[in-house]
């Protein structure tokens, strides 16, 4: 059997992560407190047959654990192991985040890239134990998702990504042409963030459909974390008394298109939710691939930033409209 560093890395893992919370352990119980790691289901722990999932995860923990002792991580006593007393890294999770937001302000990297970098940054990758790179692993796991959940960050095609603020120019009542305004929408739009733009869309969409001839029956945002991938739901009714219930998804991004399997994951939810249309709005483009599927799919469209600001500009939501060019409707604006 070939044992990978990929493989070996993560049963190293598995195993000091189980030591680290007892004391000591037999050598079947670190074997069975490694397995638990990986979550399997209860037939796949059943069954021990030699190429099973549950059979082969085992020699990997096994020759590991081998390793382990041969490098001295792992002392023996009687039939009990535990790990080594050594000089360790200490990892502290707000120098992780920090050292994560340096990196991503470089480049976009895949998850373990940014461990491979972390380690090197804070010399893990020099000491004989994997404990320490394994507290950097987990360290660095809770800043990504953090950094995720404010919006810091953005994860796309597998890779993370930095999303730098942009900074405002200051007010002005002075009209602009739409060349220069434009740029300045979205700049706004940015900056007021995601929760705004939910109801920013929401409102335009119910301004659309009411200028359209359509009654607006209800227009909820039901964005939040358990949202089910959906932000927005109205229902319309036209002037036969036709009734369609409509859900939008929005995306208010600085520069990365919205890719396929973001699209197709909406779509899932709005037949989920037995919707008759989904809108898909985002600030920045949709990749090719993605505006791709929204075209072959008839009940749905897909807005990107030049639509969403022909939409704006005809409905003259959010903004006013002057001879010599736009400026910001400040009621809808306002922080």
């Amino acid at each position: 059997m070939r044992v990978t560093n990929k493989i070996k890395r993560r049963a190293t893992e598995n195993v000091i992560k189980f030591l680290s919370n007892t004391e000591s352990a037999t050598r079947t119980e670190i074997i069975e407190g490694a397995l638990n790691c990986y979550g399997l289901c209860e037939s796949e722990l059943e069954d021990f047959s030699p190429k099973s999932k549950n059979s082969v995860i085992r020699s990997y923990i096994s020759t590991v654990i081998n390793d382990l002792i041969n490098k001295k991580d792992l002392v023996r006593k009687g039939d009990r192991y535990s790990l080594a007393k050594e000089e360790l890294v200490i990892i502290k999770e707000e120098l992780v985040e920090a050292e994560i937001k340096e990196i991503l302000q470089k480049g976009a990297y895949t998850k373990n890239e940014i461990f491979r970098l972390l380690e090197s940054r804070f010399g893990t990758d020099i000491t004989p134990s994997f404990k320490d790179d394994y507290s950097l692993h987990s360290a660095a796991g809770t800043a990504l998702f953090n950094l995720l959940q404010n919006d810091e960050i953005e994860f796309i095609d597998g890779k993370y990504r930095d999303i730098t603020p942009v900074e405002l120019d200051e007010k002005t009542d002075t009209p602009l042409p739409e060349n220069e305004f434009k740029p300045k929408f979205f700049k706004k739009l940015w900056l007021m963030g995601g929760k705004f733009f939910e109801s920013f869309v929401a409102n335009l969409l119910e301004k659309y459909f009411t200028l359209s001839g359509k009654m607006v029956v209800y227009c909820d945002i039901t964005g939040g974390s358990d949202d089910g991938g959906l932000d927005i739901e109205l229902e319309i009714v036209d002037y036969l008394g036709f009734v369609e219930t409509i859900v939008a998804q929005t995306k208010c991004r600085d520069r990365a298109h919205v890719t396929e399997k973001e699209v197709r994951e909406f779509y899932g939810a709005m037949n989920a939710k037995r919707a008759t249309r989904g809108i898909y709005v985002t600030t920045t483009r949709f990749h090719e691939s993605a505006q791709d599927f929204i075209d072959a799919i008839g009940d749905l469209v897909g807005i990107d930033g030049d639509k969403l600001f022909s939409l704006v500009k005809r409905t003259s939501y959010g903004i006013n409209k002057h001879k010599d060019g736009y400026t910001f409707d400040e009621g809808i604006f306002a922080n």
